[in-house]
């Protein structure tokens, strides 16, 4: 959802009890999720919001996976090239 005038694009996200029943296991998810779009900060324009909803296969992806994962979901979104 395009938003004029922000300094930077703001991120929702949501991992729940039905993805890990543990705090560890949601708390990495959401971890992962975020350096990856940290990293990705430069590519991705400032006007966007996004809501990411992780579902149960982000647990057992490690940190490449999940960037990998994301870096498709925004070509897929026409966000990155």
């Amino acid at each position: 959802m395009p938003k004029e005038g922000q300094k930077h694009f703001r991120v929702g996200l949501s991992v729940g009890k039905k993805v890990s029943h543990t705090a560890v296991g949601r708390n990495r998810v959401k971890r992962y999720v975020r350096q990856s779009l940290l990293e990705l900060k430069p590519e991705i324009p400032a006007e966007l919001d996004f809501l990411i909803i992780a579902r149960k296969p982000a647990v057992d992806l490690d940190m490449f996976g999940t960037k990998k994962n994301i870096v498709h979901l925004l070509k897929l979104g026409n966000i990155l090239e």
